[in-house]
């Protein structure tokens, strides 16, 4: 049914009602494996999968999870929120959570399944209250069973997917990182309605932002889920910056307060940019890669005249370094770069470049390996994730949708 190795051509799906795009504006990341689609939080895999599951089968396992329905938890006016499937693009778009809406405890309670081999349980509030003058237990809540939506070795491979999203390079769950400890769990982008009803609301900071994350990822003791809505955003943050602030500190602090030991979880690697002088750019290149550099070549010749940055900094595995030839300069393929990235390039090649909006690449005026001379004008533009929402997201909208 899910086989993350199996492929399908990201970007665009056509659905009865409308087309779901990918958050890039549908443009994707060409042919990729399911996996890398989930890492990226493609909607087009998520659209993919829902025909491979059926989608009765799909509404099944959404009742088995308890969603659409209370939790019991002890406390006033809880709602049940309410899952949006009674029409063939609702069912497409309820696959990657736009539409349908749920509650946290609702996600925790889920999260308890997959937490927990299979086994859902119910959450509560108080663990036990304690006489302050006897100290005996004078009431104590334990454990129950709700469900057993999946079964033990379904839970051990969604641990593993969720893991991938927060240690993979493509990963949208990358800010979630800890130092010594796994985590597994998935970001969240959901819209907010315009107080009028018309549609939703738009703009770079006007969103809900969310992790749902467990740790350590292979025998979770910890569940811990972050909402933050319309935070003040920087113009180079995105919106899982401020989540990943609270969610980071209290994991790793909560963490270490019940005594979990973290695991020796190797740092980035550190290594220096080597003097150039009298290399190859076979040699250089090969030094580096060695070291896990990620090496991006500016010019066909065969000496290397220069480096960005500078022999001697330090660089971190997975870092881009930017190496300068002797031969003309050509532009390399920028797409998907962070604006830290494309600064290296305009440093290394001397042009006249013009950066358009915030984010990450989107596009760029010049066609990759074109030779570019100094001082030629280049225009590289860029787009937040939550912009690339906000485009997707216009082609699907409430009005879309048959009323009832």
């Amino acid at each position: 049914m899910f086989n993350p190795n199996d492929y399908y051509q990201s970007g665009q799906y056509k659905a009865a009602g409308g087309t779901i795009s990918d958050h890039n504006q549908g443009r994707g990341w060409g042919p990729i494996t399911f996996l890398e689609g989930f890492q990226r939080s493609s909607n087009v895999a998520m659209a993919y999968l829902l025909e491979k599951i059926g989608q009765d089968r799909y509404l099944d396992y959404l009742n088995d999870f308890h969603f659409g329905q209370k939790t019991g938890i002890e406390l006033p006016g809880e709602t049940s929120g309410k899952i949006l499937y009674n029409y063939p693009l609702e069912k497409v778009t309820t696959a990657f959570g736009q539409g349908t809406t749920v509650t946290p405890l609702q996600l925790i309670q889920a999260e308890t399944a997959i937490a927990g081999n299979g086994e859902m349980l119910k959450p509560y509030i108080i663990d036990k209250v304690v006489d302050p003058t006897s100290n005996k237990t004078i009431y104590k809540n334990e454990p129950i069973t709700v469900g057993t939506p999946i079964q033990k070795d379904t839970a051990e491979k969604v641990r593993g997917y969720l893991e991938s999203t927060v240690s993979a390079e493509n990963g949208t769950g990358k800010p979630f990182k800890l130092s010594g400890y796994t985590v597994a769990g998935k970001t969240g982008t959901a819209q907010i309605p315009n107080p009028d009803g018309s549609g939703y609301m738009t703009g770079l900071e006007n969103y809900l932002f969310s992790f749902l994350g467990m740790a350590p990822a292979d025998n979770p003791q910890l569940i811990v889920y972050v909402a933050v809505q319309q935070p003040q955003l920087d113009v180079y943050e995105s919106g899982s910056a401020p989540v990943s602030l609270v969610f980071n500190t209290v994991m790793e602090n909560s963490l270490k307060y019940l005594a979990i030991q973290p695991t020796n979880n190797a740092e980035p690697k550190a290594t220096k940019v080597p003097n150039f002088e009298k290399q190859s750019v076979e040699s250089f290149q090969t030094g580096l890669q060695k070291k896990g550099i990620d090496v991006v070549i500016i010019g066909n010749g065969d000496k290397v005249i220069g480096s960005v940055p500078n022999p001697g900094a330090t660089v971190l595995e997975g870092e881009k370094v930017i190496v300068v030839t002797d031969g003309e300069k050509t532009v390399p393929n920028m797409i998907g770069w962070s604006q830290r990235d494309v600064l290296k390039v305009i440093e290394a090649t001397k042009s006249d470049y013009h950066m358009l909006g915030s984010g990450f690449v989107i596009k760029q005026s010049v066609t990759p390996g074109q030779i570019v001379h100094e001082g030629e004008p280049l225009v590289v533009t860029f787009e937040t994730y939550e912009e690339s929402s906000t485009q997707e997201n216009e082609e699907i909208t409430e009005e879309d949708l048959p009323q009832d």
